[in-house]
């Protein structure tokens, strides 16, 4: 989910003590999938913005290979086809996305 940090971090074995609300989601769901979780339950509402969606202006201003955050819209279907998590999402602004 995060990649291409601020000074060339390594992002396989990244620690911080002020981590952003997108960088904390992503460690979650990492952290939950390696416990076993087989079913995220998502409230869009509560979630890093940054961290679950890019628009199209988004995509088009920042360039895929530079982008540090892939959105967990993107990760949605490969997490359940190649690991077999499921996702239910309560969603109130992101609706053109699903």
């Amino acid at each position: 989910f995060i990649n291409n940090l601020p000074f060339g971090q390594d992002t396989t074995c990244f620690s911080t003590g002020d981590a952003s609300g997108s960088t904390s989601q992503a460690a979650n769901i990492v952290e939950a999938m390696e416990a076993g979780a087989t079913t995220f339950l998502v409230d869009e509402d509560t979630c890093a913005t940054n961290f679950m969606i890019r628009d199209a202006r988004m995509q088009a201003l920042v360039a895929p290979e530079k982008e540090p955050i892939t959105a967990f819209i993107q990760k949605v279907g490969p997490l359940f086809s190649q690991k077999g998590v499921s996702t239910v999402m309560v969603i109130g602004g992101t609706g053109d996305f699903f």
